[in-house]
């Protein structure tokens, strides 16, 4: 065995093994400061990046703490994508095998016969996606009862591909006396809501200086040529998916353009500028705050005045002419304590003024690399298959049985054919129009660390629902989540 420093020496010795086959010889500073905090058994916030060393930061206390004679689930580790699974799956079996415990890696898109196996043979970490889980855990296939660590990693993540609605139903399986740890790379207001629902008075860890805790909004720029900057607009709305946008241009003609050419391509998208009437102005205004609307393209003069308390997004086509300007506009969104991220264009030739608005200001503005187009298609892929298998778990059992697999020959049908494939796509590209993003998390958790009868019932009740599904029977062929 290698030479290990602390805090490893302390580790018994069984994990001492496996971090040494894993060739760690000393801790991240990830895992310098989250091993000891876990150990207290508090909940914790993380803001940790991918890379980091955070799947040790967690993998290595849950492997300390559980018990490998209790044959049943004592640690669920909830990730955005399949791919994340299979990694920290495979990462955390290492850290815990000297120990004899099971590992097992739950998402869609497989069969559903060996994850059954695994929990019948007493898996004591589970590590998967929201929406298979749920399938598990909806069928009675998969007991939470005893549940002792529940981990998000990768939270942001799993917001923006919109699994709120799934973790808030897997909420309704565990117990209330638990521990639990969300590890972001970043923590805005929508992390934090989602900490509210499931964690009490947790301590935030944090690899950045003054970065303790959630900021409200979220400022990037993104470095683009002037002749790609509407298809950097377009990747970027593609990528964040917002709930609500406002688009900022320095110019009218601009605006028109921006406009038209998000229409173009789908987007529900208007404009407000000094050549339109009053009443178009406000007619496109009230959209937007309604809800009717969801990307508006405007100058800085016309869209004076605007309170949208649930924008999300600020997006400067053009980067503002002056650092004031930068103020108002990113102004517009995190509002009334609520999420906002604030994205900025900016060609080569503007660089040097944002260098300065950001000195004036006295903010530090993150860099983000364009999305590329694989990136694209896996995010929207994700965001498919998580509302397609929120859709077939609400399907009455016998609907599910005959009405899925009675259309599996048409499928493949139209899949045999490359006019059946556009078709395919076609009914694709209609359902996610139809089907917006999900609601904002922004509700008010019913047991927070606000109230004080709420802490109390968690930390003192183990009761869990008694509601379960009959189990189905299906064959390989599950939606991915």
């Amino acid at each position: 065995m290698m030479d290990l420093s602390e805090p490893f020496q302390s580790l018994d010795d069984p994990i001492r093994r496996s971090i040494s086959e894993l060739g760690w010889t000393s801790p991240t500073p990830v895992q310098e400061k989250v091993l000891p905090a876990m150990r207290t058994g508090r909940d914790l916030i993380v803001q940790a990046h991918t890379g980091s060393g955070k799947t040790g930061a967690f993998g290595i206390p849950i492997a300390e703490a559980l018990d490998p004679e209790a044959n049943h689930c004592q640690a669920l580790v909830l990730v955005p994508t399949r791919e994340l699974a299979n990694q920290v799956a495979e990462e955390t079996a290492i850290l815990a095998k000297h120990k004899g415990l099971r590992c097992l890696a739950v998402y869609g898109g497989v069969g559903y016969q060996h994850q059954i196996d695994a929990f019948e043979a007493g898996a004591h970490l589970v590590v998967g996606t929201p929406g298979r889980i749920l399938d598990h855990l909806g069928s009675g296939r998969f007991d939470l009862g005893k549940l002792r660590i529940l981990i998000f990693d990768e939270a942001d993540e799993m917001l923006s591909l919109g699994f709120w609605p799934d973790m808030r139903e897997i909420q309704r399986y565990v117990p209330k006396k638990r521990q639990t740890c969300l590890f972001s790379a970043t923590i805005p207001e929508r992390v934090r809501s989602l900490a509210r629902s499931f964690l009490i008075d947790p301590e935030y860890v944090s690899l950045s200086e003054g970065q303790l805790g959630p900021q409200q909004i979220e400022h990037y720029y993104v470095v683009t040529t002037a002749q790609e900057k509407e298809t950097t607009l377009v990747r970027i709305l593609e990528h964040d998916e917002p709930d609500s946008a406002i688009v900022f241009c320095n110019t009218k003609a601009d605006v028109r353009y921006v406009t038209a050419f998000l229409q173009r391509r789908g987007f529900d998208a208007d404009q407000i500028s000094g050549d339109l009437t009053q009443a178009a102005r406000e007619e496109a205004m009230g959209r937007i705050k309604s809800g009717k609307l969801r990307f508006l393209v405007a100058t800085d003069v016309a869209a004076r005045g605007i309170d949208i308390s649930d924008l999300s997004h600020v997006i400067s086509y053009a980067a503002p002419e002056s650092p004031e300007v930068y103020v108002h506009r990113t102004g517009r969104t995190g509002r009334a304590g609520k999420a906002g991220v604030a994205i900025s264009l900016v060609s080569g030739l503007d660089i040097g003024n944002f260098r300065y608005l950001q000195q004036v200001n006295r903010i530090e503005i993150s860099e983000r690399e364009v999305p590329k187009e694989e990136t694209l298609r896996e995010r929207l892929r994700e965001r498919l298959m998580v509302k397609i298998e929120r859709e077939v778990r609400a399907l009455p059992e016998k609907e599910q049985r005959f009405l899925v697999q009675r259309f599996v020959p048409i499928v493949n049908e139209l899949a045999a054919s490359e006019d059946g494939r556009g078709d395919l796509a076609a009914i694709c590209a209609a359902y996610m129009r139809e089907h917006k993003p999900e609601v904002r998390v922004t509700d008010t958790p019913p047991h927070g660390s606000s109230d004080p009868e709420a802490r109390q019932s968690r930390h003192g009740n183990d009761e869990r629902p008694r509601r379960r599904r009959r189990g189905r029977k299906r064959g390989g062929t599950g939606a991915s989540s």
